[in-house]
């Protein structure tokens, strides 16, 4: 996630340099054409592209606001798997037995290292590359991807370090390893209600915050196995470079002021560029950026700078957990790297 100073200018233009030069080439190539052939395809194309553009930008504004929907979606379940660890520190800290006394604390330690390993588990699960999900990194707005780095979930270090020891062989061999911690978690509450050790109400309601749980997981794997509607994705992508491509037509029935009617046709080809080549370039490099801002936002999932700082809210949430058991040193926050959270 970007922060406020997070995104520059000069790295948008430094990021999309190849774009804009592009653009430049294509302008000049098609003042050229029109200087040396005779014949106009379009006599006004003026107001066709125009009316091009107004619906692009109406389709990119839907564009934007539908991944916009689905990037807040993911932070929002992500406040709710935040809230409800807080919750379950508050809840495990203070339980006590049937009969009133302190419940041991080895296992109010268990239950909440077992939440911990839980979150870095499902981070790591959702840092994973979707078959369904997309297949090129987006544009980054001039940041430099992280890859491989166990702090950030991607890779298995940023779990494994976390498991309980005698979770880990039951761990093996399962396909949602996320989810089988919420089960060994309700199995451990079994155990205690069976031996007496909590009383049927703490058994239920402890259940219910586990089920909350496993409702988090299951709107964040949503999330991230259901691709962006691509019919959405890739018609504004189109329709964006269609845009491009047909802008600098407008530009046929307009002629520089500093080129005079009897200049050469090297100077009038220059001078025409020279006038309209930046402001067509600004145009098109506003709608590349528009289409990439949604695209960007498409998959929150998958780590890049753009994406829901998954990595940094479970840091968070274990070091508020860790505090409140007084038990473990607390690590220190995840800093942000190049003015971005992971």
């Amino acid at each position: 996630m970007l922060l406020h100073d997070g995104i520059k200018f000069q790295q948008m233009v430094k990021g999309s340099i190849g774009f804009i030069c592009l653009v430049l080439v294509w302008i000049f190539l098609v003042v050229l054409v029109d200087e040396l052939t005779p014949i106009e395809v379009i006599n006004n194309p003026s107001p066709p592209v125009t009316m091009l553009g107004l619906a692009v930008a109406f389709f990119l504004g839907f564009k934007n606001t539908s991944a916009y929907a689905r990037w807040i979606e993911a932070r929002s379940v992500w406040g709710d798997i935040v809230n409800g660890s807080r919750d379950w520190g508050y809840t495990i800290g203070n339980l006590v037995q049937s009969d009133g006394t302190p419940l041991d604390a080895n296992i109010r330690q268990d239950l909440i290292d077992r939440h911990i390993a839980w979150l870095n588990m499902l981070a790591y699960q959702l840092r994973q590359s979707s078959p369904s999900g997309r297949t090129r990194r987006p544009w980054l707005f001039g940041h430099k991807p992280i890859s491989d780095r166990a702090d950030l979930h991607q890779n298995q270090d940023s779990w494994r370090d976390y498991q309980i020891a005698t979770d880990l062989p039951l761990l093996e061999g399962k396909n949602n390893k996320a989810a089988y911690l919420l089960f060994l978690q309700s199995q451990q509450l079994a155990a205690l209600a069976s031996e007496k050790k909590i009383d049927s109400y703490w058994h239920i309601a402890l259940l219910d915050r586990i089920a909350q749980f496993s409702t988090s997981q299951g709107r964040s794997e949503r999330i991230k196995n259901t691709p962006f509607p691509r019919q959405v994705a890739e018609v504004g992508r189109i329709f964006s470079w269609i845009f491009i491509f047909l802008l600098p037509l407008a530009f046929n029935d307009e002629r520089s002021f500093f080129a005079s009617a009897d200049a050469p046709l090297l100077q009038t080809v220059i001078s025409d560029w020279l006038t309209f080549a930046p402001v067509g370039a600004l145009v098109c490099w506003i709608f590349f950026v528009t289409e990439r801002v949604s695209a960007s936002m498409e998959d929150p999932f998958e780590g890049d700078v753009t994406d829901v700082p998954i990595s940094t809210i479970c840091r968070n949430i274990e070091i508020d957990l860790r505090q409140m058991m007084a038990t473990d040193e607390a690590p220190a926050p995840l800093t942000p790297i190049d003015k971005a959270l992971f």
